[in-house]
């Protein structure tokens, strides 16, 4: 409860030290607010007012405020968000990795997951990712063994988390990365990546007696049709395990349906409609930076398969990728070597007002 209240207050006094106001995409943050009122309304009507009642819509609110702050910052507070993000990244994998060591240490014979200080090891694997794809990025801009030494480190730690989706995700984009720079060097370490990773998941594979997150499904698809519109409410209400000795849970394992399942029919289709919105409100085609927009997508693709979508620092690292790539950032040094026409080299900033979500 407490990061619920704290990190919405210091973004809030980050917004009115940036003068971050919802100046323009008067529909979207309209949306917003009916989407955030709704969610809100629907905990207060089913199950009155707990800490479940308010967690989604306060998580709304961050993932808002956050849009906004990142969407007023210039381009060099924008490299430094990234950086941090690396940074944050990095300490993450390092207390991973000492944790694995540990428990192998402690306790051979179980199956050992690193969560750190996410305490998810899903949650951990998916923010790792993210800046997985932050750190190769800064491969590419500046070369040099620090970066590259940052990417392993967080690619040990990634596989240490055994966490499948974020380690197939990860795989994915490392067979299209190779695929897209030459050199054998890139190519043998990306197959010994790989080769470690298919061996992760399929030992976790083996490991588990059955998959229950089909079984899981289904059932968040019975619950959704018994109450379509209004849903059930946020109340954690446990799934029924699919077989005995399975994990009892409350969460669907896959946020789409556990929104259905939440806030019915009605709470989906006002997030679609600030989806939607938030594309339209982005005046020219999304371009620049693929990375921040490859980093932004796997983390949303993995946090939709689980529940960590719910944990308040991924909901504020993922709403920060999100402004980052719709303003189709790019870095300061390619602004200061290529300035283009009403362009100012000493920021990295173009001429005119800024534009995509963040306000002018």
């Amino acid at each position: 409860m407490r990061d619920l209240v704290v990190v919405p207050g210091l973004l809030v006094v980050a917004m009115i030290a940036g003068r971050a106001w919802p100046r323009r995409h008067a529909a979207l943050w309209t949306a917003t607010a009916a989407l955030t009122c709704w969610l809100v309304t629907v905990g207060l009507l089913r199950t009155g007012w707990t800490l479940e009642t308010v967690r989604v819509p306060l998580l709304v609110v961050i993932a808002a405020l956050t849009v906004l702050v990142v969407g007023r910052m210039s381009a060099r507070e924008r490299d430094t968000l990234v950086t941090g993000l690396i940074v944050v990244g990095c300490l993450e994998s390092m207390i991973a990795l000492v944790e694995l060591t540990v428990t192998v240490a402690i306790e051979p014979s179980v199956s050992p997951r690193a969560g750190a200080l996410l305490g998810s090891p899903n949650g951990l694997g998916m923010l790792l990712v993210a800046t997985s794809v932050l750190a190769a990025r800064e491969v590419e801009r500046r070369g040099g063994w620090l970066p590259v030494a940052t990417l392993l480190l967080q690619g040990c730690a990634l596989l240490a988390t055994g966490s499948r989706t974020a380690i197939v995700i990860a795989s994915i984009l490392l067979i299209g990365y190779v695929a897209t720079h030459a050199g054998w060097k890139r190519s043998l370490v990306a197959v010994a990546g790989l080769a470690v990773a298919v061996t992760v998941v399929i030992w976790r594979t083996a490991t588990e007696r059955h998959q229950d997150r089909p079984d899981l499904w289904q059932a968040a698809l019975r619950r959704i049709a018994d109450q379509p519109l209004l849903g059930e409410g946020p109340a954690p209400a446990p799934f029924t395990p699919a077989f005995p000795g399975a994990r009892i849970t409350t969460h669907a394992h896959n946020e789409f349906l556990q929104w259905g399942v939440e806030y019915g029919l009605v709470g989906i289709g006002f997030a679609l409609v600030v989806v939607v919105l938030a594309f339209r409100s982005v005046r020219r085609p999304i371009g620049g930076d693929r990375w921040l927009q490859f980093a932004a997508l796997a983390l949303l693709i993995a946090g939709l398969t689980d529940f960590t979508l719910r944990i308040t620092a991924l909901t504020l690292t993922a709403a920060a990728l999100i402004a980052l790539a719709m303003r189709g950032h790019r870095p300061i040094r390619a602004a200061v070597l290529a300035p283009t026409a009403g362009s100012d080299v000493r920021t990295g900033e173009e001429g005119g007002p800024p534009r995509g979500l963040g306000p002018g």
